[in-house]
């Protein structure tokens, strides 16, 4: 019997994953409580870029795409997901908060020309569509999900518009003080083009306020929004990388109900500029910003995000001042590499990553099946 709600959520995506031998495994974690946040109710539930395209346009990609598509293995495992969050609504104790960060369906790839959203099939990987957040309107099992808009949800500006997109999302507290930002990681990759000013009009309007953005691309960033699409050549091949190496210090330990798990496994960091990940001191100032205008983005201390599709997690906890977990859930596209705990085997298989944040405690699981159903 799962003896707390992370309990709960693994013997549930374990529903799944035991009759086919699967597994789930610890990529990074940090339970502390500096990250400061005062509700026991609230589970957040990541699920990274996936990049779906339709049967159609797939051909063209040949076996590059979304990861496990055929088995529908996170099919499976977020119907299971749905059931565990109706389950907690009818008790009461607690309240899954399902967010998807970006990148969801890949419109760069599917309309190589002019976007037609109406295009695509209604069954195009219609029961991943209909359990996160169509099964609300067609009377199916729903886990009512936040939709981040990612750099590929749109072409030519133009995105799927059955989705209600957001540009952000924070956990919403009774005092304006959020501990959880979460966004696709695409405008901190616009920030790399930038000077230092609009990485302050950037903390001011986008961390800073904790107001819904729906506007795709917004402000004064809206102009560089083009250099972060890959070129049609390169989407032939690769989003990114085919194969990430995550880099991990320790290997990744198997995760069981009940057992013991490490507190902290992460890159820690003394300094912004110490973090291997590319984004984390572009985050890390724009926060700043927000304190250094006294707005309530300033409160933040978790940044999730997806984007790069390599999944880590990089704690910065200095002796003063304001400490940062980035939060990297990877992505269910591509390859990644890592070792497994024993022996520090390393691994190659494909990205099956998700996110969970309960209390003070934030993990990153690779969804691992060894046969690779």
């Amino acid at each position: 019997m799962a003896n707390n709600s992370h309990d709960e959520v693994v013997s549930t995506m374990l529903e799944v994953l035991n009759p086919i031998n699967g597994e789930i495994r610890l990529l990074g974690r940090v339970d502390d409580p500096f990250i400061g946040n005062s509700s026991e109710k609230e589970v957040f539930f990541l699920i990274p870029d996936l990049h779906l395209l339709s049967s159609t346009r797939q051909q063209r990609f040949g076996k590059y795409g979304f990861n496990y598509s055929e088995s529908g293995l996170l099919v499976k495992l977020l119907q299971r997901m749905a059931i565990l969050r109706n389950s907690w609504e009818l008790s009461d104790n607690h309240k899954l908060v399902t967010i998807q960060l970006g990148d969801f369906f890949d419109m760069w790839r599917e309309f190589p020309g002019i976007a037609k959203p109406g295009g695509i099939p209604d069954d195009a990987h219609g029961e991943l569509r209909d359990i996160l957040y169509r099964g609300i309107d067609r009377g199916k099992p729903c886990l009512k999900a936040t939709v981040v808009l990612g750099n590929h949800d749109t072409r030519n500006g133009v995105p799927l518009q059955e989705i209600p997109f957001r540009l952000k999302a924070f956990n919403r507290t009774q005092d304006d003080k959020p501990f959880l930002f979460t966004t696709h990681g695409d405008a901190f990759d616009i920030l790399e083009t930038t000077v230092p000013e609009p990485i302050k009009e950037f903390g001011v309007d986008f961390i800073g306020s904790l107001t819904p953005i729906n506007k795709y691309p917004i402000g004064y960033w809206g102009k560089y929004a083009g250099k972060i699409n890959k070129p049609l050549k390169d989407l032939e091949l690769a989003i990114t990388e085919p194969e990430h190496n995550l880099g991990m210090g320790k290997g990744a330990p198997l995760v069981i109900p009940g057992e013991s798990l490490p507190s902290t496994l992460c890159q820690v960091v003394t300094a912004p500029d110490e973090a291997q990940h590319k984004l984390f001191k572009k985050i890390y100032q724009s926060i700043d910003t927000a304190a250094e205008n006294n707005l309530p983005g300033q409160y933040v201390k978790i940044v999730a995000i997806g984007h790069t599709h390599q999944a880590s997690m990089v704690l910065y906890k200095p002796d003063d001042g304001r400490p940062m977990l980035l939060t990297d859930v990877g992505a269910w596209i591509e390859n990644c590499i890592y070792p497994l705990a024993e022996g520090n085997k390393i691994i190659t298989e494909p990205n099956a990553q998700l996110g969970v944040i309960h209390g003070n405690d934030a993990r990153i699981y690779q969804i691992r099946v060894p046969d690779n159903v």
